[in-house]
């Protein structure tokens, strides 16, 4: 896998069994329901992936890119037998923590996502990415970056466009994958590509994004200290259970992008680490996208709570409410008051403002 190299190799062996065995247990329980294997597997990887992932078990996701429920591979015959309509437009949509590329079919309405309206009205070819959630961040974004260098490579007709729409998690992935796109170490091994596509996106869509952080994971952090804290040793298992949670999940406490995010840091400190600015493409427009549980933005609960996962400062990358500097400045900022976070990824008015703000 892309972040092989990090992997620690000091876990026990007892331990590497009992998560194997717990990822079988659970994706038993979440498959009790027929047809669903694949949205568990997810689930499972989202908390396991990153020991699944090490351990070279069956049960990792692979980076795959899909077009609806198709796998791509990404050879030019290939990708002109499965896409005979190819554009040199592409929108590739990325989903979150421990989702498919399901979560963009609209209730009722599967076959519609983003990807497939701005199909009808932009002349984009969708596709989709499918990863293991439970994986560093980083991990999966520098083999985005990769993957999309060859997709591009591969594609039927010549790109000259490309739009990246993520969500919740994945949005974390693109940003990442921009990110290392740029940074060409030969072991990476593809030197040869760069700019094969960063020059060529012209449009980025974050959508209930935690840029600067996820609250859920931070109490989840909190509780598990404290439950560690108390002198009762049930409280200690249910601590290390907490503790158990993926890479994956442990950077979305802060919004970690880059190895040096997570990298020789404490991923269960208090203290928010020195943040690794990642720059913006500069030829890409930005349109940000935060939900809410409340129809009031204001709203204390809304406040605290965002979209019931991410808060709406976060999804709009705010690194100082005094200053008002951020992440991403100069982009388009869109609040969707009762959209909640899940429901951001296949809702007709989050679309509508997509359609509304395409440049």
């Amino acid at each position: 896998m892309a972040d092989d190299r990090y992997a620690q190799q000091d876990t026990p062996e007892g331990e590497r069994g009992l998560i194997l065995a717990s990822a079988e247990r659970l994706l038993r329980l979440l498959t009790a329901a027929p047809g669903r294997r694949d949205e568990a597997l997810a689930v499972v990887n989202g908390f396991f992936g990153d020991r699944l992932a090490d351990q070279g078990s069956k049960l990792a996701i692979p980076m795959t890119v899909h077009s609806g429920t198709e796998v791509l591979s990404i050879n030019r015959d290939s990708l002109a037998g499965a896409l005979p309509r190819a554009t040199g437009r592409i929108a590739v949509l990325v989903h979150g923590l421990m989702s498919t590329e399901s979560v963009w079919g609209f209730p009722g309405d599967p076959a519609t996502t983003y990807g497939s309206l701005l199909a009808r009205d932009h002349g984009v070819t969708p596709v989709s990415l499918r990863y293991n959630t439970g994986r560093h961040i980083s991990a999966n974004g520098r083999e985005f970056a990769r993957l999309l260098h060859y997709l591009v490579a591969a594609w039927p007709v010549p790109v000259s466009d490309i739009t990246l729409i993520g969500h919740s998690m994945g949005g974390l992935v693109v940003r990442s994958a921009c990110h290392y796109a740029f940074t060409t170490r030969p072991w990476h091994g593809f030197a040869r590509f760069r700019r094969s596509w960063t020059s060529k996106t012209r449009r980025v869509v974050l959508i209930g994004v935690p840029n600067t952080g996820a609250p859920l994971e931070v109490f989840v952090s909190l509780t598990s200290a404290a439950l560690w804290s108390l002198p009762i040793p049930a409280t200690h298992l249910v601590g290390l259970g907490l503790d158990a949670r993926s890479a994956g999940i442990k950077d979305l406490r802060f919004g970690a992008i880059t190895d040096e995010d997570w990298l020789d840091q404490d991923l269960d400190a208090r203290d928010r680490p020195v943040a690794n600015h990642v720059a913006m493409l500069k030829r890409a427009a930005y349109l940000i996208i935060a939900g809410g549980l409340t129809a009031d933005p204001a709203h204390p609960l809304a406040r605290v709570f965002g979209d019931a996962l991410v808060t709406a400062s976060s999804a709009s990358g705010i690194l100082s409410e005094m200053t008002g500097e951020g992440l991403f400045p100069g982009s388009t900022v869109r609040q969707l008051p009762r959209v909640t976070h899940v429901a951001l990824a296949h809702r007709p008015q989050v679309y509508d403002e997509i359609d509304r703000w395409w440049p």
